[in-house]
Parts: C-alpha cells; sequence; structure tokens
C-alpha cells in the first residue's frame, strides 16, 4: 500500500498561497462546532509576518484540509473547512512565532460585536431571524418543525446574535452561525439520526467521561398566563428514570412563558405545553452524560454527526458530536467532543 499522508490548502485574500507558507507552517488546528461558530489557528514561525507580510484583523482565510491513501489506498478524500475572518494575532519567541486565529463569523459586519435597544411584538422567532439575516445578507436556515410566536420581545444591550442565540435557546433550539448563514436547528433531528461511526475504547489515544448531574432535571413544569381563556394554564413533562442514579433527585425546572401558544381548546394548548416542557427540559439535561476523546483524524469527523461508543460499559450507546478539532502538526489527529442521546 503507498504511505498516506495529510496536507492543507490555504486561501488568504483570495489568493492560494499554500506554498508560501508551507515552510514556515508549524501548525493547524480548526474546530467544527455544532451550536456556535467555526474556528482556525495558524502556526508560522519567523518574523515575516510582522514584517513585509503585514497580516490584518477582518482578512479572509479559507482553509481545506486533505487526505491521501488514508484508511486504504486510493481513499483520498478533502474536507473543506470554509472561510474565516482573521480574529486574533499574537506574536512571541524565541524562536519567532506568529499564531494567526479566525472565525467564521464575519467580524467585518454588525452582528456580533454591536449591542442595540429594539422590542419586537407579535413576531416569531423564524421572522426575527429572517429580519436579522436580511439586515447582514445572509441566508436563514430555519430548520424546525415548529413555529415560535412571541407578544413580545426585547433587546437591551444585546447584539443580534446574542438576542437569537438566547431566545432559541429558551425554545429548546440550537443555532449557529457561519460567514454568510444563520442556520436555527432542532438538536434531536440530529440525534436521531442513524449512526454512521463507531469508536471503540480499546481503539482511543485518550478519552475522558463525565457524567454531571449539575444542570440535571426530573422533570419541567410551565405556566402560561391565556388572555384569551382568561385562566393560568400549565404544561409539564417527567424524564424517564435515568439509569446513572439510584433515585430521582426530585428537581424540578419551573419556568413562566410568554411565548405564543398553539391551539383553541384548553386541553389543545396544554398539549402544545407538554410538548414545549419536554423541549425545554431537554435541552437543560442534554449534557448529563459526555465523553471527550482523541483519535487518528479522518475528515468525516464533523459536528453533528451520531457515533457509537463502546467499550464503556454502561456508558456505550449512541453520542451526538458537538465539536471537532483537527490538529494537523507532525500528523493529524482530531478530538472530539461529544454527548449521550437522552432517552426521550
Amino acid at each position: 500500500m503507498k504511505s498516506r499522508r495529510s496536507y492543507i490548502n490555504i486561501i488568504y485574500e483570495g489568493k492560494d498561497i499554500t506554498g508560501e507558507l508551507s515552510p514556515y507552517l508549524k501548525g493547524l488546528s480548526y474546530t467544527d462546532n455544532l451550536d456556535k461558530g467555526d474556528s482556525v489557528t495558524l502556526s508560522l514561525t519567523g518574523d515575516k509576518w510582522i514584517k513585509e507580510w503585514a497580516i490584518l484583523k477582518g482578512d479572509k482565510l479559507k482553509v481545506e484540509i486533505g487526505v491521501i491513501n488514508w484508511r486504504n489506498e486510493g481513499d483520498n478524500r478533502v474536507l473543506k473547512c470554509g472561510t474565516f475572518t482573521i480574529d486574533d494575532l499574537s506574536f512571541s519567541g524565541t524562536p519567532d512565532t506568529m499564531n494567526i486565529s479566525g472565525t467564521s463569523i464575519d467580524i467585518t459586519k454588525n452582528l456580533k460585536g454591536v449591542k442595540k435597544d429594539n422590542t419586537w411584538e407579535n413576531v416569531s422567532l423564524k421572522e426575527i431571524a429572517q429580519e436579522i439575516s436580511k439586515t447582514y445578507s445572509m441566508d436563514l436556515f430555519y430548520d424546525c418543525t415548529e413555529e415560535f410566536t412571541f407578544d413580545k420581545v426585547d433587546q437591551m444591550k444585546e447584539s443580534d446574535s446574542s438576542l437569537l442565540a438566547r431566545i432559541s435557546k429558551e425554545q429548546g433550539m440550537a443555532i449557529k452561525i457561519t460567514m454568510d448563514k444563520i442556520i436555527i436547528f432542532d438538536e434531536k433531528t440530529y440525534e436521531d439520526k442513524e449512526t454512521v461511526i463507531t469508536f471503540n475504547k480499546s481503539n482511543l489515544m485518550r478519552y475522558d467521561l463525565q457524567c454531571d448531574d449539575l444542570e440535571v432535571y426530573d422533570g419541567c413544569e410551565l405556566t402560561f398566563y391565556d388572555p384569551i381563556l382568561g385562566e393560568y394554564l400549565k404544561g409539564k413533562y417527567e424524564a424517564p428514570a435515568s439509569e446513572f442514579y439510584k433515585v430521582k433527585t426530585g428537581k424540578i425546572l419551573y419556568q413562566n412563558i410568554d411565548t405564543g401558544v398553539t391551539g383553541t381548546t384548553k386541553e389543545e394548548k396544554e398539549k402544545f405545553l407538554n410538548e414545549r416542557a419536554k423541549k425545554i427540559l431537554r435541552n437543560m439535561n442534554k449534557n448529563e452524560t459526555k465523553i471527550k476523546i482523541s483519535h487518528m483524524g479522518d475528515p468525516e469527523y464533523l459536528a453533528g454527526i451520531t457515533t457509537k461508543i463502546l467499550g464503556f460499559g454502561r456508558y456505550d450507546g449512541v453520542y451526538l458530536i458537538t465539536s471537532v478539532t483537527h490538529d494537523i502538526n507532525k500528523g493529524y489527529n482530531c478530538s472530539l467532543d461529544m454527548r449521550r442521546r437522552l432517552d426521550f
């Protein structure tokens, strides 16, 4: 079999500079996240980067990671990491080293950095996202099966990206912002997909498994005042017993909600509230069991993919990849953060 190898391609401000950087490239790290912007860091040797080649914040980088004969002969693949805006530069020595960091969110736009005051009335989450995406000439991918309507949403000294993240999370949804796209989605849709990768404890370079109960609840109860019916409505959901607890903790998450409720009768509206309570509880409990592993790198390791974890006894199961860091530095390795799929 021919020897396998990995490589990178770097486009800087529209120009392929891979060949020029190669003699100075110490390493590259690319992180793909499920529910926040991605990032990349290049480490370069020498001091030309602060002399004849002045790299500036706000400049654009496009990065690709490729493999040749990786798992077997002829297994040639490319991971298109995307376009990044340089947002951090650091220089250290000796020896001289420049670290260039970029984010998938365009810092030259005001989406993330400028704090605003605004009030939204009789509006849905999708409508707010549509207006904000239009303001910044971005595409919106709204991957949710239901609408979330609000009587009123206050934006006080808050950036548009923070506003969207806050109200999406409050409804049990997730959000990711890239260079030219806003994505709002239901993480359960990704958790329920068929697994495509299996990791066994015996094949891992390193692992760290945690079972956390700080933000884990047995149930969720919601209260909503319905002005049409003229009364308070309640919704609740109780999580199935966890195999990781001897007895239930008794912790209940109580919330008053002001979003619109679907339905005309009391029964229909309370059914809706029960489903909303389930979504909110899932969002709170989703990180109950987490694992971080290190493995030989591969372009197929991406956030949002479900995997099987084996060799950990009762902690075996289906896990959702929430973050992957691809490191190329005298080799190609990946560090993956995952959480175990809930039973509800």
